[in-house]
């Protein structure tokens, strides 16, 4: 899957069958090429939280900045109701394409094994983190720490050189712009596993810029772009 991805990189693999202790979070300050992380992104019913369900999640591992093509997970999820017609036009994904699928409930602990012990990586990931939360039942379930690559970019530009559209850069965040500033190509937009293979290249690209910014363990990591 995504072979422009992997003739792009040259990425590396492995398999995702291990299980993995998700008793304790990484420390503080536990190096950023030492972590793993979980870059994800999910699809919705509509951007009304009170309502909003779950249609589907796309994720792969990282392993410092190594993106493992080997260990990716996607489900398409059934909300257990229609899907509007106004979200239709942005993922694509209709009441009849998520009517045979799984719920929930039956992906939740493929989901709990695939993220223990990593931090979660995601663009506007708040939005994602609520949808994970309210499927899974709380905040409470849902404990691994989380970044923001958005939160991220925002910092590295405030902290960078000054420009007269600076403040135009600070207000263009989507994950589209973001990638072409980091000269990435953008490939099936709104499609959760294309969108975390997207992030999870842009997270590549933003961890050795904060290596150089003197951002380089988890603490200080989560201080400037933690969700």
């Amino acid at each position: 899957m995504l072979d422009w991805v992997k003739e792009r990189l040259g990425l590396q693999s492995r398999g995702a069958s291990a299980a993995r202790d998700n008793t304790a979070g990484p420390a503080k300050q536990t190096t950023l090429d030492s972590l793993r992380y979980v870059v994800f992104d999910t699809e919705l019913t509509s951007l009304d939280a009170r309502s909003n369900r779950l249609l589907s999640i796309g994720a792969v591992a990282m392993d410092g900045t190594r993106i493992r093509l080997g260990e990716q997970f996607y489900r398409v999820v059934n909300p257990g109701e229609s899907v509007p017609g106004a979200s239709v036009l942005i993922h694509q994904l209709r009441s009849e394409d998520v009517g045979a699928a799984e719920p929930f409930a039956k992906v939740r602990d493929d989901l709990r094994q695939f993220i223990a012990g990593a931090v979660l990586v995601g663009h506007f990931v708040k939005i994602d983190l609520k949808i994970l939360r309210k499927e899974l039942g709380g905040a409470s379930r849902l404990a691994n720490p989380a970044v923001d690559t958005m939160r991220v970019y925002r910092w590295i530009l405030s902290k960078g050189r000054y420009s007269e559209d600076l403040a135009a850069k600070l207000e263009q965040t989507d994950l589209g712009t973001v990638a072409k500033a980091y000269g990435l190509e953008v490939h099936d937009a709104h499609h959760a596993l294309h969108d975390a293979f997207l992030t999870a290249r842009v997270w590549q690209q933003m961890m050795p810029v904060l290596e150089t910014m003197g951002v380089r363990n988890l603490g200080k990591l989560l201080r400037i772009g933690g969700a």
